[in-house]
């Protein structure tokens, strides 16, 4: 066992990746409730995955930047002209045990322990010609890098959830409730709310036009379990269960986490015009500094809140009376992020949670196939972090002891990839 467990630990490290949903366990339940004898009274599960993913920018470019090597100009102009005028990239690493146990009533009791990584950033086409061309190539144009977003994040969640059913005649209500603790580790980001650069033609001056925020917590404990902030979060889902139809509504991880008073908090905001130096004489040249830009921070300590990525769900499902094919499953996935709170809980963090979180509302297409030997689900997936259309690939054996997958089974077929998953879970019940 002892084996097992070490190398689920270890996995997401060895695998490429991108954004997971794993089948949520409480939607295996309300549909399995109208069938007791399929249930189990203790399930022990744990799951891994890490994933990787861009809207545009390729493995290519990721392996370069990350760990060198030689980047060409034609590799340049590939990466600047490859897709959107924004650029997106979302990592997320997990590694989460969990149990749950059910009373004889159908009430169950569950506990998930989760280890969350995760880093996303927005960008635009402008600063990636900035940082790979410099400005020789634009004069007489602005560079626009504004809206540029950086955030990383490092926690613990600590989950304690109830669920209960409900019958009504010939409908079934699944109810699911859960509280958080969150033990927040570390969190880096940095916002470019407003950054322009103009070059005039041969370079005779320079316009500058920045606005840049950013958060940090304390840099002088850097442990991977650093107890630098600690939070909340919760989680409520019901289903209803008509027949062979299930609708459900799922609200993941609102949460947020309160960082202590060691963190800092910079921004500068500045607007100048840089004209040259005139030299008349060579032999008492002045003091030069080759920085173009000094940016001056305003720093001080103070303590802030960030938000972990709340997940909503929408979903309907079907049970099917066909050999293969079981289920059909059809789900709208939204995520609710904001960079922070202006002024209190209001509108405009509501409605800029689900803009600044980068992830566009997705919608998935998906169904369990019985094979003899083996259980499978197939799935299509459009939205997210991501444009075009994902697949999805799933392999278990014929008891759901051990679960393994991809969230992006189109894109190992590419020679040059925007975007990788994985994911392993093993469950027993008794």
């Amino acid at each position: 066992m002892k084996r097992i467990l070490s190398i689920l630990i270890l996995l997401p490290f060895l695998i490429n990746g991108q954004e997971t949903i794993t089948p949520n366990s409480d939607t295996v339940i309300a549909l399995q409730i109208k069938n007791p004898r399929a249930i189990q009274h203790h399930y022990l599960y744990t799951n891994s995955y890490l994933t990787v993913e861009s809207n545009n920018l390729t493995s290519n470019f990721l392996n370069s930047m990350l760990f060198g090597g030689f980047i060409t100009d034609e590799m340049k102009e590939v990466w600047i002209n490859s897709g959107d005028e924004s650029n997106k990239i979302n990592a997320e690493l997990s590694n989460k045990f969990g149990y749950r146990y059910m009373a004889n009533n159908f009430t169950f009791y569950s506990f998930q322990f989760s280890d969350v990584n995760s880093i996303h950033s927005n960008f635009s086409d402008d600063l990636l010609k900035l940082t790979l061309h410099g400005n020789y190539d634009y004069q007489g144009d602005t560079l626009d890098f504004s809206n540029t977003a950086i955030r990383a994040d490092r926690y613990q969640q600590y989950k304690f959830g109830y669920q209960f059913s409900l019958s009504q005649k010939e409908n079934i209500w699944t109810i699911n409730t859960a509280l958080s603790y969150l033990n927040g580790n570390h969190h880096a980001q940095t916002n470019i709310n407003k950054g322009s650069l103009y070059t005039a033609e041969m370079g005779t001056y320079l316009d500058v036009n920045y606005d840049i925020n950013a958060m940090i917590t304390d840099t002088s404990n850097l442990s991977l379990f650093a107890g630098n902030g600690k939070g909340m979060a919760m989680d409520f889902s019901t289903y209803l269960t008509r027949g062979i139809h299930t609708y459900g509504v799922v609200i993941r991880d609102l949460g947020y986490i309160n960082w202590n008073s060691n963190s800092i908090i910079a921004n500068t905001d500045s607007s100048f015009s840089f004209t040259g130096i005139e030299i008349t004489d060579f032999s008492s040249l002045p003091e030069f500094n080759d920085s173009i830009i000094n940016i001056s921070y305003m720093e001080k300590n103070s303590s802030f809140r960030s938000f972990i990525p709340a997940r909503i769900t929408l979903s309907y499902s079907k049970n099917l009376e066909h050999k293969y094919f079981k289920n059909i499953w059809i789900a709208t996935h939204s995520r609710w992020q904001p960079y922070k709170v202006k002024g209190g809980i209001n509108w405009d963090l509501f409605h800029r949670g689900f803009q600044e979180s980068g992830y566009k509302t997705s919608l998935d297409l998906n169904s369990n196939i019985h094979l003899k030997h083996i259980n499978s689900t197939i799935g299509f997936s459009t939205g997210g972090f991501t444009d075009g259309t994902k697949i999805l690939f799933t392999l278990s054996d014929k008891k759901g002891i051990f679960t393994i997958g991809t969230y992006h089974l189109n894109e190992l077929f590419k020679k040059d990839k925007t975007s990788l998953s994985a994911f392993i879970q093993l469950q027993t019940q008794f």
